[in-house]
């Protein structure tokens, strides 16, 4: 069955970018009606406010390092989602045109810049969060599984979005294994893209010759904080060599 479509009246063009996101909001599925009705929407720039909100849950993230690590966390972030939607929208349209989805080119569009985009109101709204426990936390394993948890808490939310607009487009239930193919993609891609939280001083901000697993990646952070080891800043390791 099919999830009701808002009418023309109901989804008017909104007004900005966050007009976009406030529409996101309040009507999420009015970026998916206008698209089938082929009026000009505001995909691309929901899109780019999208990474911009990536961009800054990944600032607040550096701060476990600090420094300079804001920046390269702020970069990072949303190079790993741009990766993940880049590996996973192939297999999305596929599996959903098999299951019944009719997309044409906008309404494709729409759907992911309105799924992109209320992932990003999801993590600003959990960015105080991830800010606190970011610049408090003393080990990285902590704080890494800190944000494993609360971009799993994510997903899980944005996917009723995505849902509903799959649910409109024809595309009917049982997709939601693709979920869970996303949050694994996301998690090797942001092992395949680390360090994101910490960096070794004259270390490579990249280390694509260092093949790991994200199990194997995130094995290794617990083991650093077993170990008591990886303190939160340069600061901490003189302490400990004093002591």
């Amino acid at each position: 069955m099919e999830t009701p479509l808002p009418t023309a009246a109901e989804a008017p063009e909104p007004r900005g970018l966050l007009g976009s996101f406030n529409e996101l909001l309040t009507q999420p599925l009015g970026i998916v009606q206008r698209a089938r009705e082929g009026r000009p929407g505001a995909s691309f720039g929901l899109l780019a406010g999208a990474f911009a909100g990536y961009a800054l849950y990944g600032a607040a993230a550096g701060f476990f390092q600090g420094g300079s690590q804001i920046l390269v966390a702020a970069l990072k972030a949303p190079l790993i989602l741009a990766m993940t939607f880049l590996l996973c929208l192939p297999s999305l349209y596929v599996f959903t045109s098999m299951a019944g989805a009719r997309w044409t080119r906008r309404t494709f569009l729409a759907a992911v810049s309105g799924f992109a985009g209320t992932l990003a109101l999801l993590l600003l709204a959990l960015l105080p969060v991830a800010w606190l426990f970011s610049v408090s936390s003393r080990y990285l394993g902590s704080i890494v599984w800190l944000h494993v948890l609360l971009w799993s808490l994510v997903l899980i939310l944005g996917w009723r979005f995505l849902r509903r607009a799959l649910d409109a487009i024809g595309a009917g239930d049982g997709m939601s294994f693709w979920l869970l193919l996303f949050l694994i993609v996301s998690f090797q891609a942001a092992t395949f893209l680390r360090p994101v939280l910490w960096s070794d001083p004259g270390k490579p901000l990249f280390r694509f010759q260092e093949k790991m697993f994200f199990l194997e990646h995130l094995g290794k952070a617990m083991d650093q904080q077993a170990a008591g080891a990886e303190p939160a800043s340069p600061a901490e390791k003189e302490k400990r060599k004093a002591g």
